[in-house]
């Protein structure tokens, strides 16, 4: 496998390839150089054009290559920009699969643009995350939330919320639980303790609020304190993020999205970072969506991208040095 990474440039009607750039225009030349670039010709013009970027490697992507009729112009957005998107990544998975890169950074997309775009393929689109876990066959898979200072990583992803408590079962919470441990190692963490939180308000009170954090949450719990990790929970989630961000709890575990992803963008709308665990390499992007009503301005921050790219590089480098052990 070749020692090289991929970025996806987004929609190219967004801010993603403003923060993209922006980002990687930062990195010193031999770490740029390991950049293949996916993305579609008047994107790479108007944000890739400095000379900063030759080192890189560009995948261009056309229109025609997708059967669309994109226009490019920033702040629009469009099916066919969304179909732009999904292109850019069927085209990572593709060189991933192809060992022509290990790791991808995925700049914002719009879901529901991709699914209007028509693609084969996209009429059940969910997210970067659940698409690379199909792609890849990863059947056991998380999405984790990172900023310096803390760390979420959910149960259940996109799911009404009517349908969550059946889905919180004792293997999708091992799962996340397997994941979380995964990621202190893959980041050379030895020490680390764990939080789960509960289903119910008070985390159901001891059975007086609801029984899934008894009877479900507790004994997966339990089975992970067994096998020697630091794990607490279930614990009351209205707490538990305040105990975090005093650096009490490394991890927070949390079993819906919204449960885990309002008080992580509270505190890291701008600079917290969106991680895939479970795949056979590791995905980062930005902890933030595609603002069209800015782009093109130039006033994107770029702050979650580079949070990003730089977790990716982190993580690349103790991969390969592990690697080499």
């Amino acid at each position: 496998m070749k020692n090289r990474l991929l970025l996806t440039i987004g929609d190219p009607n967004s801010i993603a390839p403003e923060v993209a750039s922006k980002s990687l225009a930062k990195l010193p030349e031999e770490v740029i150089s390991r950049f293949i670039i996916i993305g579609e010709p008047a994107s790479f013009d108007q944000y890739f054009s400095s000379p900063v970027f030759s080192a890189c490697t560009f995948e261009t992507i056309e229109p025609e290559d997708c059967s669309l009729e994109f226009r490019f112009s920033p702040g629009t957005p469009s099916a066919a920009s969304g179909g732009m998107s999904f292109c850019f990544l069927r085209r990572a998975v593709e060189l991933i699969k192809a060992n022509h890169a290990r790791h991808l950074v995925t700049a914002p997309v719009s879901k529901s643009l991709i699914v209007r775009s028509g693609i084969p393929g996209t009429g059940g689109f969910r997210g970067h995350t659940d698409y690379l876990a199909e792609s890849f066959g990863a059947g056991e898979y998380s999405m984790m939330f990172y900023s310096r200072d803390m760390k979420v990583i959910l149960v259940t992803i996109h799911h009404p919320l009517k349908d969550v408590p059946a889905l919180i079962t004792p293997a999708a919470i091992e799962t996340a639980l397997k994941n979380a441990v995964d990621f202190f190692r893959l980041i050379d963490q030895e020490k680390y303790n764990i939080a789960v939180c509960g289903l119910n308000p008070h985390a159901g009170e001891d059975g007086h609020l609801g029984c899934e954090d008894l009877s479900v949450i507790a004994p997966a719990v339990e089975k992970y304190k067994k096998l020697g990790y630091d794990i607490h929970g279930p614990l009351p989630a209205d707490s538990v993020f305040h105990h975090a961000r005093l650096g009490e709890y490394d991890m927070v575990v949390a079993m819906y999205h919204d449960q885990g992803l309002a008080p992580f963008k509270m505190l890291h709308f701008m600079d917290g970072v969106n991680v895939t665990l479970g795949l056979p390499f590791l995905r980062t992007s930005p902890d933030h969506g595609t603002a069209f009503d800015i782009a093109g301005k130039g006033i994107a921050d770029e702050s979650s991208m580079d949070n990003a790219i730089e977790l990716l590089i982190k993580a690349d480098t103790l991969w390969e040095n592990k690697a080499r052990r």
